[in-house]
């Protein structure tokens, strides 16, 4: 993963000798968000209409807002599409197909089939897009996950003409009687239907966003089909087109399946379900019947904050519909509406989420505000811990653990338990370092690469070096929870430690479990295989039979036959005295990501909660649960996230910046080269930049992949470093796109120093270096500060500069299309 630092800044600031007082932002927590003062419903629909116009801006498409109880429509983008073009509705159409299959008795609510990823039936093709090591699906598992497959299987079980009676019941086909004249009738053709109709596809069923809106607010609301009205009246009495009878089983099965599409399937990315209002919502995917690209849908609705799904509590559906995109793009425009219209109706807080714990000892479940249990978490797991950063960053990995994992205990009807199983919780006093350190963290979770909610765990020493997942247990291991080196739990109380088990001991413990049961003798037991991080990855046991397991099961089967206080974790070596085994080991509990005990000392030596989990989650980002502080604006190649403290006409001059500087630097490579959308973050402050990216405050701008993150606008304009910045970033977009990421260092940061005309700011001490291309790489590769990073981005744009002049710009940028970096004999 490269990542691009833009050296305009960094020169600027060295000039002003690095004054941190000029730049840096302190680095903080999110504050608690307020509901804007006025309440006036004209206002508000008018602050509506204002957020779903910049949040559409250049894109083609149409967004529609719809008060779901009364039909009044709120806001409208774009209307003579979304009244007045039918298009495929994609897999928007799946509640539908599942209402009908279960009143066909085609499915019930339990049926379940083993998604098998390809659906071919006749000349229909078409394969699945989700996860693929998920359990058997049911009909609302099918739903969140958008199964083709499912669908597909089931539905040729379905009579056509019930599922055509049943979308001509939700208005399909027909005019809703919106009071706009260009209003599209749709398509719903009633025979030769195929099976890549009944998932939305093909000419049989074309709608339009309203259609589809108030078909769907109908699912929401208790089955009444309104007609829509655009209208200033805020008394608007509804109009009912059509009562539909909807059972509480079957509104259970779609509720809870367009739930799942928002918490763990298809819209997961567009993080709806943080929001103060409880929204539900369905993605679509669609190719239009003319042309390749695909179209994108999206409809939401929400339900009044703190109530549950039942009809009357629905307030607001929306609808989006994106061309040339996917369903969960049209997702992604969705939230901010749903955001505005939250804060509207109550202050957005902090603390909106309500969890089930199931208090063990007590036999009891207790409902509480999410940050009230992530109290109790920290005053339990961390009761001797008396360093406020330690504290607050064990609050961070306790909350993204809590988020990650909601409904962990969902069969049970809560969502987590009191033991070591979920997050250890008792009913202690809250110490006032405990309350300061959630509150100073509050709405602050870890985040990964792509910006979901990150896999957090906690223990009490890792021993040296914290686990790898993988070789753990067994599952899919990302970058920051692969295991690291830790120095500053070697000092501490677990860092070593000894036990002995006597052979009769160790049988008993052995023989209790039919995994490691060897027989009526043990001969040895060893370890077979250490993983990376030190741990016992794969014991060996040896009897009248031989066993081979896991060593952290190992661990466990020990603990459970023999008490905990026998090996308190996997990273031991094994050894014999006498009959007796010894373990030699370091480390209590499971080892993964944060280190309690290094944490503390990494506290007392003065490193910030920051500091600590990016050591022990390298490559995750810390960030907001609710980002209540942010807007957006999209075109077709970018989608700008700015603070709102920054004007909207800023964020609109910066999109034109990014569009027009996108066509220069095509245009100058003489390629056709095809550049993803990119996602532009404009971040508040430079403590922001530098909590989000891990970068030094001197760096103007960090690119990862399809995401540039950028210092404050003001502060780049004021360096008049804006545009440069710009284009050093978009170069370092086009050559990891024409590389394929394997471009060299020393190539990438030439060519974007030489492109963005940032030769003349650097030293001239790096002109007369004359360096291979494995010098350079390393010299890039070895910087620690901006005097160093300034002086490696010298000799980088010196041997590139060098190179045009040998070769010509339009040369390099072939060579770099094909990948020739054989280029040694040049910079000699």
């Amino acid at each position: 993963m490269k990542i691009a630092l833009g050296i305009g800044l960094c020169i600027c600031l060295l000039l002003i000798a690095l004054s941190r007082a000029l730049l840096a932002g302190p680095t903080h927590a999110v504050p608690a968000a307020t509901a804007p003062t006025s309440s006036a419903p004209e206002e508000n629909d008018k602050k509506l209409q204002e957020i779903a116009e910049s949040t559409l801006g250049s894109r083609e498409g149409a967004i529609v807002v719809m008060d779901v109880q009364t039909g009044r429509i709120r806001a409208v983008v774009n209307s003579p599409t979304a009244f007045g073009q039918a298009f495929p509705a994609g897999s928007t159409l799946k509640p539908f197909t599942a209402l009908a299959m279960l009143r066909a008795g085609v499915v019930d609510a339990d049926s379940r089939i083993l998604c098998r990823e390809h659906y071919k039936h006749e000349d229909f093709n078409t394969v699945c897009s989700h996860e693929r090591e998920i359990p058997p699906l049911n009909a609302s598992a099918a739903i969140a996950y958008s199964c083709n497959f499912y669908f597909g299987n089931m539905a040729e079980r379905l009579d056509e003409a019930k599922l055509v009676q049943l979308l001509d019941d939700f208005g399909f086909g027909r005019p809703t009687g919106v009071n706009a004249p260009e209003e599209s009738p749709g398509v719903l053709l009633r025979k030769d239907w195929r099976p890549e109709n009944m998932i939305g596809e093909g000419r049989m069923l074309q709608v339009t966003p309203i259609q589809l809106l108030t078909a769907y607010a109908a699912l929401a609301n208790g089955g009444h089909l309104l007609q829509p009205a655009t209208t200033a009246n805020t008394n608007l009495t509804p109009r009912v087109r059509s009562e539909l009878k909807l059972t509480d089983s079957e509104r259970k099965v779609l509720v809870e399946g367009m739930r799942g599409a928002v918490h763990f399937g298809t819209a997961i990315e567009a993080d709806l379900d943080s929001l103060p209002a409880y929204v539900i919502g369905k993605t679509g995917t669609s190719r239009p019947l003319q042309g390749f690209r695909f179209n994108g849908w999206f409809v939401g609705l929400s339900f009044a904050p703190d109530t549950n799904t039942d009809p009357a509590n629905a307030r607001l559906g929306v609808v989006v519909f994106l061309k040339n995109a996917h369903g969960s793009d049209a997702a992604k425009l969705a939230r901010p509406i749903f955001e505005a219209a939250s804060s509207q109706t109550k202050p957005l807080s902090r603390d909106t989420t309500l969890v089930n714990i199931r208090q063990v000892s007590e036999n009891v479940t207790q409902r509480m505000p999410l940050e009230h249990y992530i109290e109790r978490v920290v005053a339990t797991e961390g009761s001797v811990e008396d360093q406020p950063e330690a504290l607050k960053a064990l609050a961070i990995a306790a909350r993204t653990f809590a988020l990650k994992n909601l409904k962990r205990h969902a069969e049970d009807g809560y969502d987590f338990c009191s033991t070591t199983h979920c997050q250890r919780f008792e009913a202690l006093e809250i110490r006032s370092a405990v309350a300061t350190a959630v509150e100073k963290t509050a709405g602050v979770i870890l985040r990964d690469e792509q910006g979901q909610i990150a896999d957090s765990y906690f223990g009490a020493s890792c021993g040296g070096m914290s686990a790898n997942i993988k070789t753990l247990w067994g599952t899919k291991a990302p970058k920051y929870l692969q295991g690291v080196r830790d120095e500053f739990c070697d000092s501490e109380s677990h860092s070593r430690w000894i036990d002995t088990i006597e052979a009769d001991q160790m049988l008993k413990a052995v023989r209790s479990d039919q995994r490691t049961n060897v027989g009526e003798t043990i001969r040895d037991v060893s370890v077979a295989k250490f993983d990376e991080t030190g741990r016992a990855e794969l014991i060996s046991i040896a009897g009248d039979q031989k066993r081979t397991i896991n060593g952290w099961e190992f661990k466990l089967i020990v603990g459970r036959a023999l008490g905990w206080n026998f090996l308190k974790s996997s990273r031991f070596t094994i050894s014999r005295s006498g009959s007796a085994f010894v373990f030699h080991g370091s480390g209590f509990g499971h080892g993964l990501g944060l280190c309690q005990e290094g944490a503390h000392v990494m506290a007392q030596r003065g490193l910030t909660y920051r500091q600590i989990l990016t050591k022990y989650f390298p490559g995750a980002n810390l960030g907001p649960r609710i980002n209540v502080t942010t807007r957006s604006l999209a075109s077709e190649n970018f989608q700008i996230t700015f603070p709102r403290t920054t004007e909207a006409r800023e964020a609109e001059s910066l999109l034109a910046l990014l569009e027009s500087t996108r066509s220069q630097l095509l245009r100058r490579t003489g390629m056709d080269i095809r550049l993803p959308q990119l996602q532009i973050i404009v971040n508040e402050t430079t403590g922001d930049f530098t909590g989000r990216t891990g970068m030094p405050s001197w760096a103007a701008a960090a690119t990862r992949d399809n995401r540039i993150e950028l210092q404050p606008l003001t502060l780049l304009k004021k360096r008049r470093i804006l545009e440069t910045t710009l284009r050093h970033e978009l170069v370092h977009v086009i050559v990891d796109s024409l590389g394929g990421g394997q471009t060299p260092r020393w190539l990438t940061e030439g060519m974007a120093l030489y492109v963005a005309g940032e030769g003349t700011m650097l030293p001239r001490n790096g002109e007369n270096e004359r360096l291979t291309p494995e010098a350079l790489e390393q010299k890039l590769a070895s910087v620690r500060t901006a005097a160093e990073m300034q002086n490696a981005y010298a000799a980088a744009y010196h041997a590139l500069r060098q190179l045009v002049r040998a070769e010509g710009e339009q040369r390099v940028w072939q060579r770099l299309a094909k990948r020739n970096y054989s280029v040694s004999s040049m910079l000699r």
